[in-house]
């Protein structure tokens, strides 16, 4: 008796996983292809990673590539597909948080990359929403780095384990969109959710802020307010 799960298509938390592409589609976070999603295997030995080019709005667990935790292992499915584009950052981020079954997730939320293209800084505006920050630890906005790149997945890695605090949820990544981090599909998504819901407002505010509601500017007789 083996305690592998008998392949690596039956992880549980695949149509999980194929469901959240779905609804990040419908909520028009990404086009027909863009995103892409990796879930851990409970026996750490690999991922399973959405294929590239694939629809994502109709995205199956056949679609998943298996990745292994060791390099000199083979794939144990769907080896005629080709593996995310970004399988570097998936790569690097399942291997940092391995410690526990995981969940990495990356979307192009329209409202975050808007927020992130006008110069907010998102953990600074997450402060300022405590349903957010209950729940959600937004970490440092990643700078416009190409995609797919060494140098993105990399810069991630680093967000992600930082030298002082706990590790962030989500990051927001400049020109591009986001990646988080969660338990399951659902988990990681609501990480998303919740950032895109308070950057809408912050953009629907013109990307102002009362900085000090109770202080009155003497010459003009309005709130000071920040940029």
């Amino acid at each position: 008796m083996t305690t592998h799960e008998s392949t690596p298509l039956e992880h549980p938390v695949l149509a999980q996983a194929c469901a959240v592409m779905r609804e990040a589609y419908e909520r028009g976070w990404i086009s027909t292809r863009d995103g892409n999603v990796s879930v851990a295997m409970s026996d750490r030995r690999g991922f399973l990673v959405s294929a590239s080019g694939v629809i994502k709005h109709a995205l199956v667990p056949s679609q998943f590539v298996f990745v292994p935790a060791d390099p000199a292992a083979a794939g144990a499915a769907n080896t005629a597909l080709r593996p995310s584009g970004e399988l570097d950052l998936h790569r690097r981020l399942q291997a940092l948080l391995a410690r526990r079954a995981l969940t990495v997730l990356h979307l192009h939320p329209t409202h975050i990359v808007a927020a992130l293209y006008a110069g907010r800084n998102l953990a600074e505006l997450s402060a300022d929403f405590p349903e957010v920050t209950r729940y959600t630890r937004v970490g440092p906005n990643i700078p416009a780095l190409p995609a797919t790149s060494t140098e993105l997945a990399e810069a991630c890695e680093d967000a992600f384990q930082p030298a002082l605090g706990p590790a962030p949820h989500i990051l927001g990544l400049d020109r591009h969109g986001v990646v988080a981090v969660g338990k399951t599909p659902w988990e990681a998504f609501e990480h998303v959710e919740r950032l895109e819901h308070i950057c809408r407002i912050a953009l629907a505010a013109g990307h102002r802020h009362i900085h000090h509601p109770d202080t009155i500017d003497e010459e003009t007789g309005h709130v000071p307010r920040r940029p």
